[in-house]
C-alpha cells in the first residue's frame, strides 16, 4: 500500500525529473523540438508547484513507499464542481507495473468526490507507449469519451477518458 505526503515535502525539480523517468522510453522517439518543449513544459509545472503552493501545489502528492518517493499524482480542479481534470501522474520506473499507479489515481479519485466533483477526466496519447495507462484508467472505471486531435507524437491521437463521481 501506498502512502502520500503534499508537494510541499519534495525538492524543486523532484516532478520533472520523475517525469522525465517515467517518459524516458518515450523521449528518445520525439524530435528534438518536441523533446525540449516537453521537458521545457515539465520543468514549469515543477516551478508553478513550488512557487504557487496554495493552488498548483496544494492539487496534488508524492506517493510513498516506505518513505521513499516512487512518483507522483496530480489534478486541475478549476473545472468544479463538474469536471476534475486528472494531471500529471507518474510512477518511477522501477516500480510501475506492480499496481501502484492505479493506487495513485484511486487515492485522486477519492479527492475529487471528497470535494463534490460530478466528473473525473483524464487525457493520455493513443500511442502504444501509453497502452498501460489506458488499461489502468479502464480498471478504474473510466471509459473512453472520444478522441481528440494531436499528441505527443504528430501520428497519434489523444485519447479522452470520463468517469462519473458518487459523492
Amino acid at each position: 500500500m501506498i502512502a502520500t505526503a503534499p508537494f510541499s515535502g519534495c525538492i524543486r525539480g523532484l516532478l520533472a525529473e520523475m517525469l522525465a523517468e517515467a517518459y524516458a522510453p518515450l523521449l528518445v522517439e520525439l524530435p528534438a523540438e518536441k523533446r525540449e518543449e516537453l521537458l521545457a513544459d515539465w520543468r514549469c509545472y515543477d516551478t508553478a508547484v513550488h512557487d504557487e503552493p496554495d493552488t498548483v501545489g496544494s492539487a496534488g502528492f508524492l506517493t510513498l513507499i516506505d518513505g521513499s518517493v516512487i512518483g507522483f499524482g496530480s489534478w486541475d480542479p478549476r473545472g468544479w464542481p463538474d469536471i476534475g481534470q486528472i494531471g500529471h501522474n507518474c510512477i518511477r520506473p522501477r516500480h510501475q507495473h506492480r499496481g501502484f499507479g492505479r493506487q495513485q489515481v484511486e487515492q485522486i479519485l477519492g479527492i475529487l468526490r471528497s470535494k463534490g466533483f460530478r466528473l473525473a477526466r483524464v487525457r493520455t496519447d493513443a500511442h502504444p507507449f501509453f497502452t498501460p495507462a489506458r488499461r489502468m484508467y479502464e480498471a478504474c472505471g473510466f471509459r473512453d469519451a472520444g478522441r481528440e486531435a494531436g499528441s505527443l507524437l504528430e501520428a497519434c491521437d489523444t485519447v479522452v477518458y470520463e468517469l462519473e463521481l458518487s459523492v
